[in-house]
């Protein structure tokens, strides 16, 4: 016999993980609430440090206060490091812009956290939560969707039944496939080479340089490393991939400059080719697709995560107001409600960051004149530059500092 859920989210990393607390945490006057299966692939490694290599993701200012609003944010706070300014500016170009949080009176701009602390902080408060089972490791082996319920069989062979079923799983998402979800994937001529650096200083400031060949951005972490995220053609970071480190050093020095001293250290280099993807349609019958699932953007504008867990905010909003009115968590009109909502966000940012990615990736003179005549522009009239500000702190529908919703 499966077992019974209201809800199974597949994929438990942070876009899946943070709707399941979120979820678990919303209660009914009676006291009722949601059952809830999380399904997770991989291991979620518990206690240790990281160590130097760890990967590390960008939250913006707004997406802060959204896990703050969902009683998440504590548990990741003290792995986060304070963004209190952005650089952005253009190799061998006059145009540049700098905005600071002491500007848009805020703590800070963003925070960036490790990846890998993150995820056992987020597991060990789901772990204290009832009528919230985890299935970690195990994956999506199938799926079958009935009029009143989704059936599910795992990789380990556990069958389980739902009567929502949310794809949290990733651009290659199985739930998306399994629902014959068509993906819209849009190859770059781009490969994203990322590394962990250390450098002489350590402000606090988060860097977007663009180069010819693409941006360049280092997002400042705990322990006073520099999260590195470094565009290029793929037969460039193929090449710098094999440079020793020092000459790596060397290379990254000579594209970024020395606003930051001397670049010192280097860890664990990696690489992955980079795509627009976007799931044509975020519902189905009984279920519907949040974070990469959905859509998988450029990290141009690190705009990503932070777009998916916008789709967790709406999504659980949408099931609080289900379950205090008792309704059936799968029901047609929450799921399509939710796709109509999420639409001018997910559009906007797609096609915003799409079109960054063609401006600011390409060499020509004309591109190139006109990039920094706008970055000029921003630099000289405040309000041009505060709208730049709001979209990279993650406030949407022109809400004030200190309001909930963005």
């Amino acid at each position: 016999m499966a077992k019974q859920y209201d809800i199974a989210i597949i994929g438990g990393a942070m876009a899946g993980a943070s709707l399941a607390l979120a979820l678990a945490n919303q209660r009914r006057p009676d006291g009722g609430r949601w059952s809830i299966a999380l399904v997770e692939a991989q291991p979620v490694a518990q206690g240790g440090h990281p160590g130097y290599d760890s990967r590390a993701i960008a939250l913006a200012e707004g997406s802060v206060r959204r896990l703050d609003r969902l009683a998440l944010w504590p548990a990741l706070a003290p792995h986060a490091q304070p963004i209190q300014s952005i650089q952005v500016s253009d190799r061998g170009h006059f145009g540049g812009v700098t905005m600071s949080a002491e500007e848009y009176g805020v703590e800070a701009l963003g925070q960036v956290v490790e990846l890998e602390r993150v995820g056992p902080a987020l597991w060990q408060a789901l772990a204290r939560h009832e009528g919230l089972d985890t299935y970690c490791p195990d994956g999506l082996a199938g799926l079958t969707q009935h009029a009143d319920r989704v059936d599910l069989t795992l990789d380990s062979g556990a069958r389980l039944s739902a009567r929502l079923v949310v794809g949290a799983d990733g651009t290659g998402s199985r739930v998306r496939a399994g629902l014959g979800l068509a993906l819209n994937r849009e190859p770059y001529p781009q490969t994203a080479l990322i590394a962990n650096i250390t450098a002489e200083d350590h402000p606090g400031i988060a860097f977007e340089r663009f180069t010819e060949q693409g941006p360049l951005a280092l997002l400042p972490m705990v322990d006073r490393r520099y999260s590195l995220v470094w565009v290029q053609a793929p037969d460039e970071a193929e090449r710098r991939l094999a440079l020793s480190k020092a000459e790596f050093l060397a290379e990254l020095q000579s594209a970024f400059g020395y606003r930051l001293g001397a670049l010192t250290k280097v860890g664990q280099r990696a690489s992955y080719p980079l795509a627009l993807c976007r799931a044509e349609q975020l519902t189905h019958h009984r279920a519907v697709l949040v974070g990469n699932a959905a859509q998988t953007v450029h990290p141009i504008a690190g705009q990503g995560f932070n777009l998916g867990l916008r789709d967790v905010e709406a999504l659980a909003d949408r099931l609080q107001a289900a379950l205090l009115a008792d309704e059936d968590p799968g029901a047609f009109a929450l799921l399509s409600g939710f796709a109509e909502a999420r639409a001018p966000d997910r559009d906007r940012v797609t096609g915003a960051t799409d079109a960054l990615v063609k401006i600011f990736s390409s060499a020509a003179r004309p591109l190139a004149l006109g990039r920094n005549l706008g970055l000029l522009t921003l630099a000289l009239f405040p309000d041009l530059k505060a709208g730049l500000a709001k979209g990279a702190m993650g406030w949407h529908g022109g809400g004030a500092p200190g309001s909930d919703k963005r």
